[in-house]
């Protein structure tokens, strides 16, 4: 309620209908004095956005002490002592992605540990030979062993030999493992003329050595198409230009568009990584609140099989009651992260104890406060209600897996 000051007038500001208290009974206008402080703007501005007359702590209180209270007040049709659900909804979840990317920043809330690999050099190399060479000769390794052993001396060996054809015995320049692997398969390649093998025989070797490579090099398998070969859009579309339209080689509409996104998706990757998984974390992470919006619907479809013998409960009402679990959870986490920043903040040792007890405390109350929601909104046993809490977690849990990876792909294909 306003704290301005009511109008000795008894006639509506806004309809001019005649007054019998502080509302009109026309329009619903409260007769208060037209003037205003900025403080009162500042109070509208709240109440606007979540009805902010006291409802609000009332309805949190609520929520997080009697789980499943206000969805059972709600279907009731007792609502109007409690703020919105909807309302609840929007307002706590802005909050809570807002405060989590202030705390949190994508690098440090989705780490990945980028190693760099190590060229080695001929010499490297030699030492290599000889360290497997020595293996073999150890007597307590089995037979097995040693035959993975004399397989990857002889990799070694081709891949040395190689080295030195094309860049000679004293080079100094190192090589990874992508710049080994071609070289072994270049001097396969260049073995089988020296063979005298059938034509056909070698084309067919030919063909598996080429797939090697491209197994090497990475890439993407597309609908049994494989896309590492093409390093631009362009150059897909100006090969599949080139097919006839008959040709089974050519791609449909569909897999043209999937193909265009993840060629660039891939050249974006291939030219800057760290770029590339920054802005990736960044989609990513503010996907969050998407795949929580999305879910929501599916979680009240998971109540709704599970009670499908309750007639007094429809759809609606076990969305209410997924909306009111959902606000829970955000506000108890938002309780833990801003517990955390405090303990990272102060940094003393019996203080950072009691911190952490509570944010314990508080995942110990998530943990359990579906449960205690589903049983007092619901109003089965304990029993029934145990199996059905465990039924809801696991399908919930398939579907927000579901869900990640569709968003997952969604992060990686929209990176610009």
């Amino acid at each position: 309620m306003s704290h301005l000051k009511e109008r000795k007038e008894k006639i509506c500001l806004n309809c001019k209908a005649g007054l019998y208290g502080r509302y009109c009974h026309v329009c619903g206008q409260q007769n208060l004095e037209p003037k205003e402080t900025v403080w009162h703007l500042v109070e509208h501005f709240f109440n606007d956005i979540t009805h902010f007359d006291g409802s609000f702590f009332s309805t949190v209180k609520y929520l997080l002490r009697k789980p499943g209270f206000l969805s059972a007040e709600y279907m009731a049709g007792r609502r109007a002592s409690y703020l919105n659900p909807i309302r609840m909804y929007v307002f706590t979840s802005a909050i809570f992605f807002i405060i989590l990317f202030s705390l949190r920043s994508p690098d440090k809330i989705v780490k990945v540990n980028e190693t760099k690999e190590v060229g080695k050099g001929l010499p490297v190399l030699v030492k290599d030979s000889a360290k497997l060479e020595k293996q073999l000769l150890d007597r307590k390794i089995d037979e097995d062993d040693k035959e993975e052993l004399r397989t990857r001396l002889d990799k070694l060996k081709v891949e040395m030999a190689a080295i030195k054809k094309t860049f000679g015995d004293t080079t100094t320049r190192t090589f990874i493992r992508a710049d080994r692997d071609s070289l072994f398969l270049q001097s396969l390649n260049d073995s089988l003329k020296q063979e005298g093998l059938p034509a056909s025989v070698q084309n067919k070797i030919r063909a598996a050595i080429s797939k090697d490579r491209e197994d090497q090099e990475g890439g993407i398998n597309l609908f049994g198409t494989h896309l590492g070969k093409y390093k631009t859009v362009e150059e897909y579309d100006s090969a599949q230009k080139t097919l006839p339209d008959n040709s089974s080689l050519r791609n449909g509409w569909f897999t043209r568009i999937l193909a265009r996104k993840l060629i660039a998706t891939q050249a974006g990757y291939n030219q800057d990584k760290k770029s590339w998984w920054e802005h990736f974390q960044e989609n990513f992470l503010h996907s969050f609140p998407k795949i929580l919006f999305f879910s929501l619907p599916f979680f009240a479809l998971i109540l709704n099989m599970l009670y499908f013998r309750h007639k007094q409960y429809y759809y609606v009402d076990h969305g209410i009651f997924t909306i009111h679990v959902y606000c829970a959870n955000f506000i108890l986490i938002l309780f833990m992260l801003l517990l955390s920043k405090l303990g990272e903040m102060i940094n003393l040792g019996w203080v950072t104890g009691v911190i952490n007890l509570l944010v314990f405390l508080i995942w110990v109350y998530m943990l359990v406060y579906l449960y205690k929601a589903m049983r007092g909104f619901y109003k089965q046993g304990w029993f029934k209600t145990l199996v059905k809490y465990l039924l809801t977690g696991f399908l919930a849990l398939i579907v927000n897996l579901i869900l990640l990876l569709i968003f997952l792909v969604i992060s990686a294909i929209t990176i610009h």
